[in-house]
């Protein structure tokens, strides 16, 4: 009874070793974020999540977090940790990180196919670290939206699809600038192009330019 009261004992004491070794590196990694991620604009909030039960947390008078190599302090992302001052193996804790600020979201509901105009668009806080979320009203203005969205719904980049402005084939006005002048010419469009993507024109004496589509038919060209 005594040796197994000693066993219970012993594997108390090394659990709690355990949780304290687990809270320490835990800190670390919280205090580390958040000193690196002071200077972002907008709300943050930061979730440490447990590493992977097969790994034991770190026991060392000082820990060192790192930031891996290829990671950013954005989104779902990794710390490293290790002991400061000494050539151990790493453990990597798992960290969520959500950065609230102003983004584009439908102002009232928007119809499939609609082409999208400032007063369809407000700001409201939304979580950044989402994918494809927008900042700018600019990043939408002019777009087609491909599916409905709902008012207050965030207006994401994977939603938008660009105008067709110019189709194969077609004759278009080429504009030509450069410092003091403006040449305007005409050409045959060599491929479909929507606004503001580029695209090159055959000219009429034969010679192919590249220019920057635009609504109306237009390709300009600067010089």
């Amino acid at each position: 009874m005594k040796a197994l009261r000693v066993f219970v004992l012993g594997c108390v004491l090394m659990q709690t070793a355990s949780l304290h070794a687990a809270t320490a590196m835990d800190d670390a990694v919280l205090r580390f974020v958040r000193d690196r991620t002071a200077g972002i604009a907008g709300r943050v909030e930061i979730q440490v999540d447990a590493p992977d039960a097969r790994v034991r947390p770190l026991a060392c008078e000082s820990l060192e977090p790192f930031l891996p190599s290829g990671s950013r302090l954005w989104g779902r992302t990794t710390v490293g940790v290790r002991c400061a001052g000494a050539d151990s193996a790493s453990v990597f804790v798992p960290v969520r990180i959500r950065v609230y600020g102003p983004a584009l979201v439908a102002a009232r509901p928007l119809a499939p196919g609609q082409v999208l105009a400032a007063e369809d668009l407000r700001l409201e806080e939304s979580e950044l670290t989402q994918s494809g979320i927008l900042t700018d009203p600019a990043q939408a203005i002019g777009r087609r939206i491909a599916v409905g969205v709902n008012g207050g719904y965030p207006v994401r980049q994977e939603l938008l699809r660009w105008q067709q402005v110019i189709a194969q084939g077609e004759t278009v006005k080429v504009q030509v600038a450069g410092a003091g002048f403006t040449i305007i010419a005409e050409g045959t469009a060599a491929a479909h192009a929507t606004d503001g993507q580029s695209v090159q024109v055959r000219m009429d004496s034969g010679r192919t330019v590249s220019g920057t589509a635009r609504a109306g038919r237009l390709v300009e060209v600067r010089f």
